[in-house]
């Protein structure tokens, strides 16, 4: 799947008007937004590569944890980052604070013959189609619906959570689970995704369906989520120790069925806007690779 596009993600801003040089670490409805924009640009790329400097480690270690390629560019910001990625060809270049970038903005994107770049309401926003190294000519598509995060302010004004959470796929055999499972359920034709915690590929939530994907050899559509926001608690509602969670799934040790219910702003993790994944979609997808060591 990809067609031997490659998705950039342009992460080694200094983040002077946000105050943070790792604002793309920072969650947007619980996921981090360097990986929401690796969920909509996965379905059309061969693989995904993380633009960023070597001051950025944290961004580079969160990249390769995923099973993403790391280059290192000088961080002078997109148009200039932009430059030293054209050898990537045919390549979907997007910057990394993008909370609500969708498959749809990409297809749209990379209908054009030519190179192409994103405008939004307020502007160019950071999102560009490279399908050869000429950038001699281009065209502006409209995409008032696409914003971007440049501000302290407008990343807490995204804190009410408006607008779905689309998966990253992964190999199932990659994550770390936490909890046994009964019996391996039988598939829909919709799969519902599966909760992770992003830094570590613990799963949080979706266990019996990772179990079935897993045995059909089928890549797990994922939400990695930023587990400093999320609560835990047992079936009797009370607090369960997260690093007793990390701890079991690291070393292979299972807590029981339905051990711990995890919550977003006190709402259960499968109850959030989450986009489901067509199974059909799955056998054809290139699923990433998730490595916690």
């Amino acid at each position: 799947m990809g067609g031997g596009v490659t998705g950039v993600i342009l992460a080694g801003g200094r983040g002077a008007r946000f105050g943070d040089p790792f604002k793309c670490l920072r969650p947007v409805c619980g996921v981090p937004m360097m990986l929401r924009v690796a969920a909509a640009l996965q379905p059309f790329s061969s693989r995904l590569v993380v633009a960023t400097t070597r001051s950025h480690g944290p961004v580079a270690w969160l990249a390769r944890l995923w099973g993403m390629e790391v280059v290192y560019t000088e961080g002078r910001g997109y148009e200039l980052d932009f430059s030293e990625l054209l050898p990537y060809a045919p390549a979907v270049v997007a910057a990394c604070d993008l909370p609500f970038l969708t498959p749809n903005h990409v297809a749209r994107l990379i209908s054009k013959p030519v190179m192409s770049t994103a405008v939004g309401a307020g502007g160019y926003v950071g999102l560009t189609w490279l399908p050869s190294g000429d950038t001699a000519r281009w065209v502006d598509v409209s995409m008032p619906d696409l914003v971007d995060v440049d501000t302290r302010e407008g990343w807490m004004a995204l804190a009410g959570c408006t607008g779905p959470t689309y998966p990253v796929f992964v190999d199932p055999g990659s994550l770390l689970p936490h909890e046994d499972v009964e019996s391996v359920p039988a598939l829909g034709g919709m799969v519902r995704p599966i909760a992770v915690d992003a830094w570590t590929c613990t799963v949080l939530d979706g266990h019996h369906r990772l179990s079935a994907l897993a045995e059909r050899g089928l890549p797990a559509p994922v939400v990695p989520l930023d587990y400093s926001r999320i609560d835990v608690r047992d079936g009797d509602g009370n607090e369960v120790s997260k690093l007793a969670v990390l701890s079991a799934a690291s070393r292979g040790v299972k807590l029981g069925v339905r051990a711990t219910r995890h919550y977003y702003n006190g709402v259960h993790v499968s109850e959030l806007d989450h986009v489901e994944a067509d199974i059909g979609f799955l056998a054809r997808v290139r699923p990433l690779k998730c490595d916690p060591i």
